[in-house]
């Protein structure tokens, strides 16, 4: 045993020594330089980390890597050689929608307005200013002062204006690196959002770590009533219109051994918009307790996001086991998605709950396609 003993500290003790126990060092980072030309003076792009180089400073344990744009902007970025959508991002980048932290300035007139909603900060001639009294929390947590901050968008715009805000709220700025637009990115690491099926384009916004700003949740400072916009500029039903589950409450429900439905949704999911009257006048009627929860929040739940591949679906638990999934992505089910009294159907069928005579109905042009998360533009392109 005496012998064992010693084999084993040598061999932790050799490789200890090959350095298999050290990570490599980190690539050292050039100081931020904004590139020459118009990408430099505009957007501030930089000169040495940008779409060209992105990729020899991924993944870093150092560093927080942000996207910048919305999953669908208001702006026609198509006017000048852009896309509206998100349509791919960079590996290890997560979405923060810069729209929705601060009113958008600048922009090109060819491509219009962004988001004229509810924002985290207003910006005027004054500076920024909290709208909230959670908005320097919010953006302390998604951009950490003790990182590196490796900004994008889609044309590096949005990323300047994001870099500028944190110089000016007190964020190190030889910190913060604009890497400019995915539109232009020459790397390996991308990952496709957008693809085309049967001649239509599709969007899947499940593989986007998406930072979704609930303003509902926050406590608004002395004086701010939230946006000042058209009514039509803001979004006519959030994505769910039931009881909001976090995964914490799912957890404990599934424990327990409850029976209960959830609406799944994504932020920004028009089908899920759609859906939310119908699944709010079945659940209103009381069959069974049907709740509404973000697929990004599910995802750490295998038993509830096992198989979902589209928003919106349902889950079907009873007595804490799941029994029935409603896919947005078969065609069979397509039909439960459109109308009350089929989605009462579906639920008669799967849990021998009391039909529901109800009369709304999902309006969403989004329907005519089997109900998946289609965000094709109106030209189908």
């Amino acid at each position: 045993m005496k012998y064992i003993r010693y084999l084993l500290a040598c061999t932790v003790t050799l490789s200890l020594l090959s350095g298999c126990a050290h990570p490599e060092a980190l690539k050292e980072l050039p100081v931020p330089e904004p590139a020459e030309g118009l990408r430099g003076e505009q957007f501030g792009i930089d000169k040495n980390i940008n779409e060209a180089t992105i990729d020899e400073y991924l993944m870093r344990p150092d560093s927080v890597y942000r996207d910048v744009r919305m999953l669908k902007d208001e702006a026609e970025y198509e006017a000048i050689g852009g896309d509206s959508w998100l349509s791919g991002f960079v590996e290890g980048f997560e979405v923060v929608p810069y729209p929705m932290i601060v009113n958008v300035e600048g922009l090109p007139e060819e491509v219009g307005s962004s988001y004229s909603g509810t924002t985290l900060f207003t910006h005027d001639a004054e500076g920024y200013h909290a709208n909230y009294e959670e908005s320097m929390n919010y953006l302390e947590y998604l951009f950490p002062k003790d990182k590196t901050i490796f900004l994008m968008c889609g044309g590096g715009g949005y990323a300047g204006m994001m870099k500028n805000m944190l110089a000016e709220l007190g964020w190190d700025e030889t910190k913060i690196y604009n890497t400019g637009g995915f539109w232009f990115y020459e790397g390996d690491h991308a990952v496709d959002v957008k693809r085309e099926e049967n001649g239509k384009a599709y969007y899947d916004f499940f593989k986007v770590n998406y930072h979704y700003l609930d303003f509902t949740s926050m406590h608004p400072v002395d004086g701010y009533e939230g946006s000042s916009a058209p009514a039509d500029k803001e979004p006519a039903v959030k994505e769910t219109l039931l009881e909001e589950k976090s995964a914490e409450e799912v957890g404990k429900m599934l424990a327990d051994g409850e029976t209960f439905a959830l609406s799944l949704y994504l932020p920004g999911c028009s089908s899920c918009i759609g859906f939310a009257p119908v699944a709010r006048e079945f659940a209103d009627a009381g069959r069974i307790p049907f709740y509404g929860m973000n697929y990004n929040a599910a995802k750490e739940i295998d038993a509830i996001a096992s198989g979902i591949e589209y928003t919106p679906s349902v889950v079907l638990v009873q007595e804490g086991k799941v029994t029935a999934v409603l896919s947005s992505a078969k065609d069979e089910d397509s039909a439960a998605f459109r109308s009350t009294a089929a989605l009462s159907e579906w639920f008669h069928e799967h849990a021998g709950t009391a039909p529901v005579e109800g009369s709304a109905v999902n309006s969403g042009e989004d329907c005519d396609t089997g109900c998946r998360v289609d965000f094709s533009s109106e030209d189908g392109e």
